[in-house]
């Protein structure tokens, strides 16, 4: 449990209640779930009413259609919450799948007692509620940068536009992105295999160099 406790001292919407309220009261109600690489953690219209903290692995979160086609919205890994925008929700309903795509370690707490003063206090659940409302407003311009991406016609344009981000994100011309080739493609919409020829032939036309998922925005040529 100390390892756990160790973990929720840094978690972003938990830490700053700090070591003894964590301790004292939110510990005892922790429950740790293993997963498989492939296994779901959640799928579409499954009513989840926890938060899960990624203690080891990487879980995709994944928009999949009838058709098969599958779209990858983000990955979470070490340290990352599964569940923060759905337990504040009405209906709790998940519209997407998350799936381990390594094994995973999910420390698993109940959201009731984060949203209601017992066992917390009602400043310390107003704190929680607070740090909630940032960490969505965060992923809500996640979303905002993906469809700002998604909106570009070509895919040299979507992969310029999302490393341009990325770029800015980082204020250098040398970065690594957290996606590895399959992750980019799927996240940008697009065919792994026509994106793998376009990134060759945008190292060619001197617009990026790039080793694996390590990739520098070159100047292009006049």
């Amino acid at each position: 449990m100390e390892e756990w406790l160790e973990y929720l001292k840094r978690d972003r919407l938990l830490g700053s209640l700090g070591e003894e309220t964590l301790r004292r009261k939110l510990l005892p109600l922790a429950t740790e779930r293993c997963y498989t690489a492939g296994e779901e953690l959640l799928r579409p219209q499954q009513t989840e009413n926890r938060l899960g903290l990624i203690l080891e692995g990487r879980v995709q979160i994944l928009q999949l259609f009838p058709s098969g086609a599958s779209s990858l919205m983000a990955v979470l890994r070490q340290g990352g919450l599964l569940g923060v925008d759905l337990v504040f929700t009405r209906t709790l309903s998940s519209p997407y799948h998350a799936v381990a795509s390594e094994d995973t370690r999910v420390l698993y707490l109940p959201a009731t007692p984060l949203t209601r003063p017992d066992p917390l206090t009602p400043e310390e659940c107003l704190a929680v509620m607070r740090r909630a409302l940032m960490i969505l407003s965060h992923d809500n311009m996640k979303k905002h940068y993906r469809l700002t991406i998604l909106s570009q016609r070509g895919l040299r344009q979507r992969v310029l536009a999302y490393l341009s981000m990325q770029a800015a994100r980082r204020k250098s011309a040398s970065f690594s992105i957290p996606f590895s080739r399959e992750e980019l493609a799927s996240y940008l919409c697009v065919n792994r295999s026509a994106l793998s020829h376009e990134l060759r032939q945008m190292e060619q036309d001197g617009l990026i160099r790039f080793q694996k998922n390590r990739f520098t925005l070159l100047t292009p040529p006049e």
